[in-house]
C-alpha cells in the first residue's frame, strides 16, 4: 500500500485500511487506539500499525457512510473500489457500489481482489 501511496503524485488514489474487530465504528472500546492513531498520523504522517502513510481505521465501518462520504467528495467522478476480504461482505459492498452509482453522480466500479 505504501508503494501505491508514494506513486500517487496527483492525489488520484485514496486508500482506506480497516482493521476490523468485534466493535462497531464509534464504539468506546476502540476509541483510545483511534485517538492515538489520529494524533500520530497527524504529527508524523505514518500509521501506527502498518508504518505506511495509509491510515488504518480500527473498527467495523458503516459501509453506507463510507460510500456516501466518497460520493459527496468525488462528484461526477468514476471511483474504483477494490476489496480483499471475507466473501460474505463482497455482496454488500458490490450492492452499495451499484446503489450509489444510480443515486448519485459518482460512478463506483467494484472489484473483488484475491491475494
Amino acid at each position: 500500500m505504501n508503494e501505491v501511496a508514494e506513486m500517487d503524485h496527483d492525489h488520484v488514489i485514496e486508500l482506506h485500511n480497516y482493521c476490523t474487530s468485534v466493535y462497531e465504528e464509534g464504539d468506546a472500546r476502540s476509541a483510545l487506539i483511534t485517538m492515538l492513531q489520529s494524533l500520530n498520523h497527524a504529527k508524523n504522517g505514518v500509521d501506527v500499525v502498518s508504518g505506511t502513510r495509509v491510515k488504518s481505521h480500527f473498527a467495523k465501518p458503516n459501509w453506507r457512510s463510507v460510500y456516501k462520504h466518497i460520493a459527496v467528495n468525488h462528484n461526477n467522478a468514476r471511483v474504483g473500489v477494490f476489496y480483499c476480504g471475507a466473501p460474505a461482505l463482497t455482496k454488500v459492498l458490490s450492492q452499495l457500489a451499484s446503489d450509489f452509482s444510480h443515486k448519485t453522480s459518482t460512478k463506483f466500479d467494484f472489484h473483488k481482489e484475491n491475494f
